[in-house]
């Protein structure tokens, strides 16, 4: 299985790369960290899954690009235009926020979760809370792999 990553904390990349090697040994990783590259490779890309998180720089940061603004919901973003575009990747949302803010009023991830599950239901399959001190999130991450094909305990 193909699985697209986008996410632009390296650390966390990492792990979650690490932790989807011993679940799927037979899965390809790609990994965009910004907007524009994930929506570009989620868009002409062929994957079985696609693990996304919600905030992240415009742009890919490099040495002579900053990355651009950081878009506090750029997953959504992508998630809207996969919708739009009629392709009916799986999507999972990673992220460290356990709230967000919007239009000046904070929103928890559970609120966040249940207005995606609403807006996109044919894709979005849940959400991960991803601390990289606490292991919980494996378990997390696990339970919404299993229908896309992850190994046995």
């Amino acid at each position: 299985m193909r699985i697209l990553l986008i996410e632009d904390d390296a650390n966390k990349a990492e792990q979650i790369g690490n932790f989807v090697a011993s679940i799927l040994p037979d899965r390809e990783m790609v990994v965009r960290r910004a907007f524009q590259s994930g929506l570009r490779e989620a868009v002409l890309g062929a994957y079985g899954a696609i693990l996304l998180d919600m905030t992240m720089p415009t742009y890919e940061v490099g040495p002579r690009e900053p990355g651009g603004r950081e878009r506090r919901y750029a997953g959504r973003e992508i998630l809207r235009q996969l919708e739009r575009r009629s392709l009916r990747t799986p999507v999972i949302v990673i992220t460290q926020y356990e709230q967000f803010e919007e239009n000046g009023e904070n929103v928890t991830l559970s609120e966040l979760v249940s207005q995606l599950r609403n807006d996109y239901p044919a894709i979005f399959l849940g959400a991960v809370f991803y601390q990289a001190s606490n292991t919980s999130w494996m378990d997390q991450l696990k339970s919404l792999l299993a229908p896309l094909g992850t190994k046995g305990d």
